[in-house]
């Protein structure tokens, strides 16, 4: 009898972790399927209700853009919140029709981070980058096209994160628009983001918006200028 009790619960044991090792594997799916899917339905639908206009600023990307006030961050300025939080390269790309044929005046992109760790292969988000920059360059000529850096994470990201943004300068430096790269005034010593400018070492505090409004703030007023890459010390 003894036996039989000990195999069953060796049995059930083993029932539980292969169903704990089976939920970890697809925790990624998971959370894409039950908040990052119908989170991004809700703004698109949120876009279409309230469309760019003529003129318009543009602000493009993931959750770092989207859970800025940029209204508060720019007051009186024509500028539009269109950051997805969750969202990689081809995400933007699926959703950038309605952004170019308003014909916005300027277009801020900042994409990528989420690319390292739920994107396509690298090869892939990059050519999915230049496909962007290109359409935009095509279909709204009169746009000024600003590629941003994406942001340093934990220090083991380092690597990847400079990777992606040698990718996007050279995108700029081929395509003629500009880059602003923000990555230097938030790294820390040991590769991570600064502590003091953001709790999880993904997203940003109020600290580290003020950092990058005076990184974008020479280009909100500015006149078309030709790719750079630049830098601000904090």
């Amino acid at each position: 009898m003894k036996t039989w009790i000990c195999r069953i619960s060796i049995f059930l044991n083993l029932l539980v972790i292969t169903a704990g090792v089976a939920l970890w594997l697809n925790i990624g799916e998971i959370f894409k399927s039950v908040y990052l899917e119908p989170h991004a339905a809700n703004r698109v639908g949120f876009f279409e209700g309230f469309p760019v206009k003529s003129g318009d600023i543009v602000m493009l990307g993931d959750s770092i853009t989207e859970q800025a006030q940029w209204e508060d961050i720019f007051p009186g300025l024509p500028i539009k919140n269109r950051g997805i939080g969750g969202d990689i390269t081809s995400g933007v790309l699926a959703r950038l029709d309605g952004i170019v044929a308003a014909r916005p005046s300027k277009i801020f992109i900042k994409i990528g981070t989420n690319d390292l760790t739920h994107g396509s292969e690298k090869y892939v988000s990059y050519k999915q980058y230049r496909e962007i920059v290109s359409k935009l360059k095509t279909s709204s000529p009169g746009t000024q096209v600003y590629l941003q850096s994406i942001l340093p994470r934990g220090a083991d990201y380092r690597a990847k994160v400079e990777a992606f943004n040698s990718q996007i300068k050279k995108i700029a430096d081929d395509l003629d628009v500009t880059y602003v790269d923000l990555y230097p005034s938030f790294l820390a010593d040991d590769g991570s983001i600064r502590d003091e400018l953001s709790s999880d070492e993904l997203h940003i505090n109020g600290a580290g918006y003020k950092i990058w409004k005076s990184l974008l703030a020479p280009h909100m007023e500015s006149k078309q200028t030709p790719s750079t890459a630049e830098t601000a010390d904090t």
